[in-house]
């Protein structure tokens, strides 16, 4: 039993932190943005693959946040909220399905921003102005997403780790080893 007990609390303490994880995420992506000095501004919004990262992180977050009272309940009592084995199939399930996406955005952000200097170089021959500022706030826009994908990413992790958890207890609730 001193297994499962185990089992139990890092269960929960891992959804605690995935929900931080996820909350901090969507956060510093949605405070990300740069203003130029001609008052234009790029923010989440203008690079369509962090709408996804958003909605990544919001989905996760509620997922999680639904998931934290069964999980104290759990622990504290020993015992499932919900004795049938839907919850078994919905942690099992929804684990897996929770666990998606977050190191391709980050492999994403890093093309686009190693594109950058070229594009400006482009632009500078041409006889743009104002490309070192452009370059400068892009940077900075970049390495602030970076930042929000890296924690997305950490809490991926922590999803992975909650999925093979479920997976687990699913395989010992099938033989009726926790309840």
């Amino acid at each position: 039993m001193a297994s499962s007990k185990a089992m139990i609390n890092s269960t929960l303490v891992l959804r605690f932190l995935t929900l931080l994880l996820l909350g901090a995420s969507v956060v510093v992506l949605v405070i990300d943005k740069v203003t130029y000095s001609d008052g234009n501004k790029v923010t989440f919004k203008d690079v369509f693959a962090y709408r996804f990262v958003i909605a990544t992180g919001i989905a996760g977050f509620v997922y999680t946040l639904f998931q934290i009272p069964f999980a104290i309940y759990h622990a504290s009592t020993g015992k499932r909220l919900i004795r049938n084995n839907f919850l078994f199939e919905f942690d099992f399930y929804g684990d897996k399905v929770s666990s998606g996406h977050a190191f391709c955005f980050q492999i994403l952000s890093f093309e686009l921003k190693k594109e950058i200097p070229d594009f400006l170089a482009i632009l500078t021959s041409l006889g743009a102005q104002g490309m070192d500022e452009v370059k400068s706030k892009l940077d900075k826009f970049f390495d602030r997403a970076n930042i929000a994908i890296g924690i997305l990413f950490l809490a991926f992790l922590c999803m992975v780790i909650l999925s093979i958890l479920s997976s687990i207890n699913k395989a010992h609730n099938s033989r009726g080893l926790f309840g």
